[in-house]
């Protein structure tokens, strides 16, 4: 096999490109027998991009991911739409938003108790414009935050905040909100929604005419459990109310589109608009501190510049297999227009 870093200075992904034998049956032989080894390589570096092998269909997919974790997971309260995917067992598609939404940089599911451990992402046709899949050490983003933005938060914690609209009611118009609860949660029984949340210990409160809050309180910084590092660890880059519009900056500086100038100037205005008549936890999106005051826009602001400076953005190549490290590497989804099918699935402890 060779070896090498799309990113050199930042080490990651570690790339692993066949010296010979494609095929799938050789890879497959191939981790099987340096399993240990791949995943002490994929926890020091973040992530691990097996590029160049006939990774030809979502059931090969499944198959060699489960040979790098076999303890894969189809269960999922996060916060993107996604659809499990005909033929597997564990695959759903990466997300279902828009190509012109953006998704900032986490770790997946920060906020659960049952968070993922181990993220796997496929490529099944590769996007014709953008969409690339950037991934970023979170290590590093904590060590290079400013000094008073990391103190804040580990003393502080966060809380997240997500309120779903009952079917039928979700506006069109608005851009926060995702879908309904029961599209979000593949069921429109409400009992059956409460019995993942008391299982997964995720609070919740039913509001008027059936709309649905939940809140997760969180530290924003954790310890590494195998490197022992401390890790930026929080979704406050995703869903503060002020993330949008910054976030947004940083994509119309890399694709320079006058699609993407029109949505960063849009998203300023909305974002100040919803911020005057929604109060903060009413937001249908929000992150704030763990005791429910507000978080400067000064701090999102040094957390996206941190995360940008340390982000590494590559192309999709059909048949990619990208295994990340979900405890300290956090992925996003970058705008993009045509086609594109990249899928997903994970694993637990």
């Amino acid at each position: 096999m060779k070896t090498y870093f799309i990113d050199e200075q930042q080490q990651l992904p570690l790339v692993i490109e066949p010296d010979g034998d494609k095929s799938a049956q050789g890879l497959k032989d191939y981790i099987s027998k340096n399993q240990k080894e791949l995943v002490d390589k994929m926890y020091k570096h973040g992530a691990i991009l097996f590029r160049g092998f006939d990774i030809n269909s979502p059931k090969l997919f499944e198959e060699i991911s489960a040979l790098i974790d076999p303890n894969l997971k189809n269960d999922y309260l996060g916060t993107s739409p996604r659809d499990k995917v005909a033929g597997t067992d564990y695959v759903f598609s990466a997300s279902e938003l828009p190509g012109f939404y953006p998704i900032p940089q986490h770790c997946e599911m920060s906020y659960m108790k049952n968070k993922p451990i181990k993220l796997f992402f496929y490529c099944n046709v590769e996007p014709e414009y953008g969409g690339e899949t950037p991934v970023c050490n979170f290590r590093k983003v904590y060590n290079e935050l400013d000094s008073e933005v990391k103190s804040e938060f580990e003393k502080r914690g966060v809380k997240l905040i997500r309120n779903y609209s009952a079917p039928g009611k979700r506006s069109k118009f608005n851009l926060w909100e995702l879908k309904s609860w029961t599209d979000i949660f593949h069921t429109t029984d409400k009992e059956e929604v409460e019995k993942q949340f008391r299982k997964y210990q995720v609070d919740f409160a039913w509001k008027d005419k059936g709309d649905l809050c939940l809140t997760h309180i969180n530290d924003a910084v954790v310890e590494h459990p195998v490197t022992k590092e401390k890790v930026w660890f929080n979704h406050t880059q995703v869903f503060n109310i002020d993330a949008a519009p910054i976030e947004y900056e940083f994509i119309h500086q890399r694709q320079k589109r006058m699609k993407t100038l029109m949505m960063k100037l849009f998203l300023n205005v909305a974002t100040n608009l919803k911020k005057r008549g929604t109060p903060p936890e009413e937001q249908s999106m929000n992150m704030l501190f763990a005791d429910g005051t507000g978080i400067p826009e000064r701090y999102i602001r040094n957390i996206e510049e941190t995360i940008w400076k340390n982000m590494v953005i590559f192309p999709w190549k059909k048949n990619d297999l990208l295994a990340i490290d979900n405890l300290g590497t956090s992925h996003g989804r970058l705008p993009y227009e045509g086609k594109r099918q990249i899928m997903v699935c994970w694993s637990e402890e």
